[in-house]
Formats: C-alpha cells, structure tokens, sequence
C-alpha cells in the first residue's frame, strides 16, 4: 500500500465554517476516528485485502501451482479434452413470425400488492422476461420500487418451490388432487387466508365458494397489514371500507409514524412528488417557493419519508397518539390523554404550529396515521381529517372490495376452537414462522398452503402446492386509486406452478388446470378473469384486447363508500412513555425484504438499508444516547476487534478499501421483551427516538453449520443459499396483542460480536456540500438577509465552490485535422446531432433502491455476497449515499440527505488519462465507455475516479455462485452457476462481465444504441419511399436524432419520485434535461476539480414553517459549508 497521505480537507463535521453546521454519513466520520481519517488518507488498496486471511492466501498459491502443473500436462495431449460439450440447441417448434432472435417485445402487466398493484409494462427476450418497467399510460402511478424491480428475480430462483410436497417430503401432483377432492365436500369447513392485495375475479369466486361451501369462513393476512386502521375505517365508513388519498390536492400533509411515501404507502404518492417540483414538473417555469407543498411527521426512527419531511418530530412510537391528540384539541376537539408522556414545551409549540397550518389550510391538508398504528391513532387521524373537511377533498372514501375478511386472530381462534376442517394458505405471509401462535393452532387441522418458497409454512403443511410466479398467471387486480389492472402471464409456469385462480377453480369444478398437459389450451383463469371483465366493463372482444393492451381499464375505479359522522374519541389510553429502564421495542418494517417475503431474493438481500447501511442482515437501531446508556457506544465505535494479518495480531485487522472491512463486527445484546428474549447485532441510528430499540423483521429464518454464532443447523429446509444464516428473527419477540411494538423491555450486553457488511463509509468522496439544499424562508447569511431567491442564486458557490479558483486546463479539447474536417478540428470531439447528460433532483430523490436494483436488473450486474461486501467490493454501479446533518449543535435532531452517485461521465475524465491500454475512453455523444475485452485490471482508473464510481470483478461473480461458502476462492474447482435458472433474467444487449475487468454506469448505452437503430430505421424507410439510395436522401439533424426525450435509462424509468432525467443535450430547450440544467438549483458535484460532469444535480429545497420550533436551522446543511 502506497504510503503517501494526501492532504484532503477536513473532514465535514469538523470543517471550519462561518455557521455551525454539521454533515456526516458514519458514526466513525461524525468522532473523527482514526479508523476513519485512515480510510480517507488511504491512496490504493492494500494487496492483501484480496486474499483477507493467511488461509485464503495459501489456497490461492497452491491452486496457483496446481493448475499451472496440470495446464503444462495437458498441452502435451492435444486439444480434444479441452472442448465443451456438444449440446443440442432447441429452436421454436413452431416460431412465430413476430419473433426477431434478440429484439425485445414488450407486454402489459400488473404486479398485485397489499397497496395497490404496480401497473407494469414487461420485457421480454425469445419469450423469457426480463426487466419490470412502470407502465406510462397509467398516469396515476410514477415509476415503481425496489421490491418491483426485483420481483422478477424471484420468477427465476433457483430455491424456489419445484415440487408438491406432503408433510415436508415430496409427493405427486395426481396425490394432491385427490387429497383436494377429498376436502372439496360440500360439507367441509374450509378456511380459505388470502394475502391483503385486492382482485375482482377472486372477490367473485369468493361468492361462489360461499354458495358451494356454506360454512367456509374467509380471511386476510400479511403479518405488516394494519387492522386497527381497517377496524377504524370499517367503524367509520361502513365495512370493507378503506381510504384513498389524493396527494396532488395537498398543500401540508402530516404523518404521524407513516413512511406513506416508502413502506407504509396508503396511495398513490406521485401527486406528492408532482408537488415538490418548484419548476413544474417538466422545469419549465419560474421557481416558485409557494409551489411547494409542505411535510410534518412524528416518528421514531428515520424513515425516507421522514428524511423528506420539512419538519421532523422524534419520539417514541408509542407516544405519536399524545402528539396527534394535542392536535386535535388545538383544532377543536376535545381529547383526554391518560398515561403516557407529558409533552414538552417544544412538542406542544410543534403541535400547535402545525394545527395552526393544517386549519389554514383546511380541505388542501392530509392527516396519515401509520397503518400499523394502534387504533386511539386511528381515530384521533379520522377525528383530525373530519375538523379540517378533507374527506370529499384530498381523500375518498370507498368500498375496497376484499369481502369482510377475518383475521389471524379470528383465524387462531377457530382453529383452537376445531371450527375448520381445513385451512387453505393462499397469502403472502410465511404465518408458521412470522404469526405468533398459528403453528401450533394448525395442528388441529389439515392445512393446504400455495406459496412460491419452500418456508417455514410449506414444510409444516399437510400438502404444499407449488406456486406460479405472477408473472405465469392470469389474474386481476386493483391499483391503488381502484383501477383495473390485468395480471397477464409472459411465460408457462416454469415449474408447473399453481395459480391462485386455479386452486379457487379446482374447488368449484374438481379439476386442477395443468400447464404442462394442458398449456395449448386456455387456461381455466383466463376465462375467470374475462368473465370478470365483462361483468365489470364489457364482453366485447374490442374492450378485452384493449384492457390487455392498456394493461388497466381506464373507466374504472372503487365505488364510494357511505360516509357516517366521525365520533371524535374522548380518552385515549397510553402505555408509559420508555425510560432507560424500561425500553420500548419496534418490530419495523425491512427496507429490504420487506416481512420476510422476500428473503431469497439476493438484489434486495445486497441493496444496503436505504438508513442503516446495512445488508444481508437485520440489526437493533437505538440512538446514541441510549447506547451510551447501555454502554456499548464505544463498543460500536470501534468496529473492528483484534485479528491477524500476516499472523502478526494487531488492532482493526483486515479493513478494506473504505474503513469498514470484513472483520466489521458490531456486539451483540439480549433483548428481553413480553417474557421472551433475543440476542441481536446492535448500531446506532442517528434521529432515533431515545429509549427505543427497532429491529426489522424478515430475517433469522433458517441456519447451517457456517453460521457464524453456531445456531445451525436450525430450520434449514426452510431456507436457501440466500436466506440461510441472515440476522435475528424479531418476530419471535411479537406476540398478536404487540404487532407493531412492546414495551417494558430490558437489553444487556451478550459479551459477543456478530460480523455485519455496511456501506456507509464505502466510496465517501472528499470535500463539502456534496448533497445541496437551500430553504424557503428567509435566513441570515454573512450579516445580511438571503431570500430564497438569493439562496437559490448561491447554490453553485456552496462548500469548495465557494473560494476555489477557476480551472485553468492545460489539456486543450480537440480533434484532430488528421481524422476530422478543419472545422471541426479546434472542437472536443462530439457528435453534433446528440450529446447524454443526466439530471438528478435531489428535492425529489427519497434514497430508495429503486434505481440501484433496476440498474441491477438491466446491466446484469452480479451479486458478491455479505463476505465481499464487507471488503468494499459491492458492484452496484449507481449506489445510494446519505448524509446527516445537524445546525447549532443539535445532533440529537439531524436532517438526512440521500444523493444517488454514479459514474459521471465527465467530459474532462480523470480515469481515460491513467488506463495503459484505452480501455477506458470518451465516445463522440459523451459518454465515458468501456471496452471490457481491453480492461487488463490495473485498477488505475478506480483510484483517480474522484467520484469513486468504478466497480472492479475480483472474481468471477456471474459464474461461480458466491454465496457457498469459500466457492470465490476455489478456482475451476468452486462450483458454477452457470446454467441456474437466474441466467434467463439477464439482458442479452448488455455484456456479462468477466473477472478482471472494471465496470461502471454506461448510460444504459444499450438503449441509446436501440435508439440510433430506430433512426437508421427512418432514413432506410425514407429512402425506400423516395424509391432512390438512402445516400441520396436528405434529412435534416432533427431527424437524425432520436425523438425527443424518447430515450429513458432504467434508473429512470423506476424513480418512483421522478427525481432523474436524461436526454439529448442537442435537443435545446426543448428538452427537459437541458431545462433542468439551466435551472439555477444546478450544480456539478465536486466542480471545483474541473472534470465537467454530464451528470448534474438539482439542490435540495426545504419547505419550513417560519413559526416551527428550530425552523432557522432547517435547510442550512450546506449553505454554511466552506
């Protein structure tokens, strides 16, 4: 390693400034360890980080030997040996005439969700899907999220259920149904448990079970839904009754405990997002600050939502009611608080102020409680939404259409009580593992469960059916705002799965639709689902090929529920508020695999925690004052524990790249809660509630022998290679009475340490004010006032920007007279008719993963696994950084700004100087490129990426699986993933990278290529009009470029907020990248080192209230920054 320091300027949090802001990704960054200022100083990896233990060293030299010895053996054999198997390649039996080997088609679909389904529109090559995108004809839904973009992936698992199982072991299909037949008399008692999603065509054979099976009882589950706010809205509105918002009407919207806009979505969010575009949506007018809407929450733990929100409250969830009550009474209700906390007089001067901006602007305001929320936040958010008249304004009641459905607890109920004779599973939810109390209730009865994953549930049930992908079904659904959507398959059933439909269907005719006898013929769901549709539209073929093609009938929509008279509750009972020792503990939602569903899919497993950092596993998040509390501060501080290195030991062995190495482990503490404990990895959460623990649920699901703290082997057949080994199952500490969060827990040390892989510190960029923002109101900067209009005029000059010279190039761009006309010979290379750019808006970006694993899903980009990833060698090419930022001092209440980085493709590149063999090079429409047949693997242009945007293949990731255990460090003798089911989701215009190789962001190039295509496509078509040669046709440059803004990169496409657009800046004003970037919020990241970045950002703009407690503060991250 090189021994040189570089003199980088402080690091953030301790810069010198005018003001006292601070800025910070890490707890290692914020106290300025030396860990960290190592990290920072360090100028190239050490060589040894690539073989971490002495171990893996010697491997690496024997293998080394021996295939040497074995390669000069065989080159006196001749060639014969070395040639791959001959194999048979199937071409279609019958192809169809539509079908160009290598040219996608595309198809209208819907993805069905407990939130509303996700109209989509699906990829597909030679008949295999490929990449999830949001169907633009559907104007009502922006973009989609990580778990779309990622569901594809669970289509092609390898783990996933293949087989009929019967009490765990593998059976035939003929056995189950008989079995099926046998259970289908008229007599049963079946209990038939559906998933929280909503669909016509089940909601109809609902009603035809219920006349064939007179006592069968319905129910719903998904172990996140919220039936307090079912219950609260069934009261209110009359049953099956839910809530439907309209974001675009909404100029204040409090949430209290609802991340509406990530995981706890309650509609339809792109009318939010359209709302914070101080430009308009398409940056064509005046920046107005009154065009902004403005955010409140009160929460617990950071969330994206609330690291968007204009004003942020911490406290304890359980304490979020008082709050909303203190509003209600402000805005005239009269509310009794029993138990609990007692305000402070900065909560009640938080809660006053917002009362006072919601009944300004009474019927322009929403009011969400989180929807697992306990009921008293229910009703006090219907009493709060009725004094302000939005119902009829900004949100609708309506009839969902799920049926009055039961649920787990009715369910455990009749099951104890032996009222079922047989319980058919068709959710979601895994309830053996993640509903307290059902596993043993099942045992009472025969159990029937349909599901994609052989879990907890599929191996405890009498019979597991194989489930098809939604992706091989038809169905319908409903969208969040009520639509019909169509669920289309693009592919038979890859395993011969069962479709919800057809289960239902088996039940009423006694016959089970088989794909692989009976797939030339129509399937029996489809006829359900079109009967549906006539019912609900038309029978007319016109209207059915158009709902297939639209993929959503566009005059559709929930009926609209009876409204009754609100009653304003009275008294609402609090538990006590938590103290040091007495803690309070939240079961939250996973950012990643969200309840556990998706717990085999490695994209999400890998997608670090949009707050954490964290992936492959779950932790306990507690704010620094209560771990100092618990005394284990220090003991996260200082990561890494004794190791050898070389076999000499020493402090923090094996750091990687960035700091943070493989040897990363933070302690682990036992958490006592409702008479149960578990022992679990601990961190800090900066903008955490005090005495509050909050522990993702999901995972701990199953373990094997190279479990690193020896709990395996444990429910192993429950789990697959991606699954196995992840974190603490937090759902063993939840009980039905406690679905969202317990109190009166205790923690204490476990005196033990569990590996963890954090990015947080990975790839950090030296200087300051990276992620901008500004503010609405006025502030005092420099002894003089700066309006908003000022601060917008400042963005470009904020952090180093501010004082550094201009750049001065002594490298001239231009062509050469040799390859180029005289007049273009003093010009940058560059094609006249298109030159890429990208703009992000970092008022609208959340932080999600959406754009990394659509990235992931388009470029083919390979998973490395948590041992990797600790060693900073994740592949992402665009990943996520997020900041925290504290004013005055107040670090307890930081603001947090996320920044999507990836490679810039700047015009004046850093990497193109140093790569020894023009691998690296600038294409003539502006694009860094990479040649991958020539990359040789220097990694020079990593290390002089100032935006440490280059990703290099240590191994060979795409071939050889690295989730079994050593495999990288095997050779050809690890085992090869190639041939496994997930190589049909790769893209076939994109290149599979090698090991050796640097990759990096490429603009999608693929579709810009698809795009030229389509012009040359033009040209040939014009000149065959013309009737002459397509030399002699003339065209002008508008026409030589591809259509306007018709270009879209895969991250753009899923932004769910919008935040990112791209397009040709030839285009001029008319395209809506170039309007972004005249925009006075744009700036270039890290300008002052002159590279000329086509990537650009837009600053982030608060929205506060003047009148808010701490409201100067708020927007000032960076202004103050120098």
């Amino acid at each position: 390693m090189s021994n040189r320091k570089n003199n980088q300027p402080d690091s953030a949090v301790n810069a010198p400034s005018n003001g006292s802001t601070k800025i910070w990704r890490s707890l290692g960054e914020l106290e300025s360890t030396e860990r960290f200022q190592d990290a920072l100083d360090r100028e190239f990896v050490d060589g040894s980080a690539q073989m971490e233990t002495e171990e893996e060293r010697e491997v690496s030299r024997r293998s080394f030997m021996k295939l040497m010895g074995a390669s000069s053996a065989l080159a006196g054999m001749g060639l014969a040996a070395c040639r791959r198997p001959e194999s048979l390649i199937v071409p279609f039996t019958e192809s169809p005439e539509w079908s160009v080997p290598g040219k996608p088609v595309h198809f209208a679909s819907s993805m069905p969700r407990a939130n509303g389904a996700v109209p989509l529109v699906v990829t597909t090559h030679d008949g295999r899907p490929t990449k999830l995108e949001p169907n633009k004809l559907f104007d009502k839904h922006a973009g989609t999220d990580s778990f779309t973009q990622a569901s594809i992936l669970d289509m092609y698992d390898p783990a996933r259920s293949r087989d009929f199982l019967q009490n765990g072991a593998q059976a035939s299909r003929a056995d189950f149904e008989k079995a099926l037949a046998d259970i289908a008399d008229s007599s049963a008692n079946i209990g038939f448990v559906f998933g929280d999603d909503v669909s016509p065509t089940r909601a109809r054979l609902m009603q035809e079970l219920k006349a064939k099976f007179a006592d069968a009882r319905f129910f719903q589950y998904e172990p996140l839904s919220g039936d307090a706010r079912k219950q609260a809205n069934a009261a209110v509105f009359g049953a099956d009754a839910d809530v439907v918002v309209n974001f675009s009407r909404a100029k204040v919207v409090l949430s209290l405990d609802s991340d509406f806009l990530e995981l706890d979505q309650q509609g339809s969010v792109s009318g939010f997002y359209k709302n914070r575009f101080i430009e308009g949506a398409g940056y064509n007018k005046k920046a107005n600050a009154k065009a902004m809407n403005r955010l409140y929450i009160a929460e617990g733990g950071f969330s994206l939502t609330g690291g968007m929100a204009d004003h942020r409250l911490r406290i304890a969830p359980s304490q979020v009611p008082a709050i909303a009550a203190e509003i209600a009474n402000q805005l005239g209700a009269s509310v009794l608080v029993k138990g609990g906390v007692s305000l402070s007089a900065t909560e009640k001067q938080w809660a006053a102020e917002c009362a006072k901006d919601l009944k300004a602007n009474a019927g322009k305001s929403v009011v969400l409680a989180g929807s697992r929320q306990s009921r008293e936040l229910q009703d006090l958010s219907i009493t709060i939404n009725s004094l302000l008249g939005n119902y009829g304004k900004t949100l609708k009641a309506v009839n969902s259409g799920r049926g009055n459905l039961g649920d787990m607890k009715s369910l455990i109920s009749s099951l104890n009580k032996g009222q079922l004779d047989a319980v058919i599973l068709l959710t979601p939810g895994n309830p053996v593992y993640d509903a307290d109390g059902f596993a043993e209730a099942a045992k009472k009865t025969k159990l029937i469960h349909l599901g994609l994953r052989n879990d907890a549930t599929a191996n405890a049930a009498d019979w597991h059916v194989p489930a098809a992908h939604y992706l091989e079904s038809w169905s319908d659904a409903r969208t969040s705002n009520g639509s019909l959507a169509v669920v289309q398959p693009l592919i038979l059933p890859l395993y011969n799965g069962v479709s919800e439909n057809d289960l239902l269907l088996a039940l009423l005719d006694g016959k089970l639709f088989d794909s692989s006898k009976d797939g030339e013929t129509t399937s029996v769901s489809y006829d359900a689902v079109r009967k549906t549709f006539a019912a609900l539209a038309d029978g007319s073929d016109k209207s059915w090929l158009k709902f297939l093609r639209d993929g959503f009938w566009k005059d559709s929509s929930f009926a609209a529920a009876t409204t009754l008279n609100a009653v304003s509750r009275q008294t609402i009972n609090l538990p006590s508020a938590p103290s040091k020792g007495s803690l309070e503990v939240v079961f939250a939602t996973d950012g990643s695999i969200y309840d556990g569903r998706y717990a085999n899919n490695a994209w999400l497993q890998e997608a670090p925690d949009p707050i954490t950092k964290v992936c492959w596993d779950n932790v306990a998040v507690v704010s620094p004052k209560t771990a100092k509390d618990l005394g284990v501060y220090d003991k996260i501080l200082k990561l890494q524990p004794k190791g050898k290195v070389y076999g000499i030991e020493t402090e923090n062995a094996g750091v990687g790249p960035d700091g943070e190495g493989k040897d990363h482990a933070n302690p682990l503490v036992k958490v006592t809660v409702n008479g149960r404990e578990l022992e679990v990895a601990i961190m800090i959460g900066f903008g955490h509630a005090d005495n509050v623990v909050s522990i993702a649920v999901g995972y701990g699901q199953g373990f094997d022998e190279h479990d690193e703290l020896k709990r395996g082997p444990k429910n192993q057949k429950d789990v697959s290679l991606v699954s196995v080994n992840r974190g603490f199952n937090s759902y063993a500490l939840r009980t039905n009475n406690t679905p969202y969060l317990a109190t009166g827990a205790k923690v204490e040390s476990a005196n033990k340490r569990y590996s963890i892989a954090m990015t947080q510190e990975h790839h950090a960029m030296y200087g300051r004010a990276l992620a901008r923002e500004i503010s609405t109101m006025e502030h005092d900067h420099h002894g003089h006032k700066a309006d908003f209009a000022a601060q917008i005029e400042g963005v470009k000059t904020q952090g180093m920007d501010s004082h550094a010279p201009e750049n001065i190039s002594l490298y001239k761009q231009k062509g050469s007279e040799t390859w180029h006309e005289k007049a273009q010979a003093d010009k940058h290379l560059y094609d006249q008719r298109q030159q890429w750019a990208m703009t992000i808006d970092l008022n609208n970006c959340i932080g999600c993963n959406a754009c990394l694993v659509a990235c992931q899903a388009e470029n083919n980009i390979p998973v490395v696994g948590k041992e990797q990833v600790a060693m900073g060698r994740e592949m992402h090419w665009i990943r996520m950084d997020r900041y925290f930022s504290a004013t005055d001092g107040d670090e307890d209440n930081p603001e947090m700004i996320p920044q999507p980085v990836a490679c810039m493709q700047c015009e004046s590149a850093p990497c193109e100087t140093v790569c020894p063999v023009n691998a690296t090079v600038h294409s003539e429409d502006g694009l860094n490129t990479m040649a991958y047949n020539r990359c040789i693997g220097t990694r020079y242009c990593a290390n002089n990426c100032p935006y440490k945007a280059r990703r290099f293949n240590f191994f060979d990731y795409n071939k050889r699986n690295p989730l079994i255990e050593k495999n990288l460090y095997k050779g050809p003798g690890g085992k090869k993933a190639v041939g496994e089911a997930p190589h049909l989701q790769r893209n076939p215009n994109v290149t599979v990278r090698m090991r050796g190789v640097m990759e990096k962001c490429t603009y999608c190039v693929q579709r810009i290529q698809s795009a030229k295509a389509k012009v040359k496509a033009r040209l040939k078509k014009k000149a065959t009009i013309a009737g002459g040669s397509s030399v002699d046709v003339k065209m002008a440059d508008s026409e030589l470029r591809p259509k306007l803004d018709s270009v879209r990169v895969a991250c753009q496409d899923a932004c769910p907020s919008s935040a990112i657009t791209f397009g040709n800046l030839q285009d001029g004003d008319k395209a809506k990248v170039v309007r972004s970037r005249n925009s006075a919020r744009n700036y270039e990241l890290l300008h002052y080192i002159g590279t000329l970045p086509r990537t650009t950002y837009l600053a982030r703009v608060k929205n506060p209230n003047p009148s808010m407690p701490g409201a100067k503060g708020i927007g000032r991250a960076t202004i103050e920054m120098y």
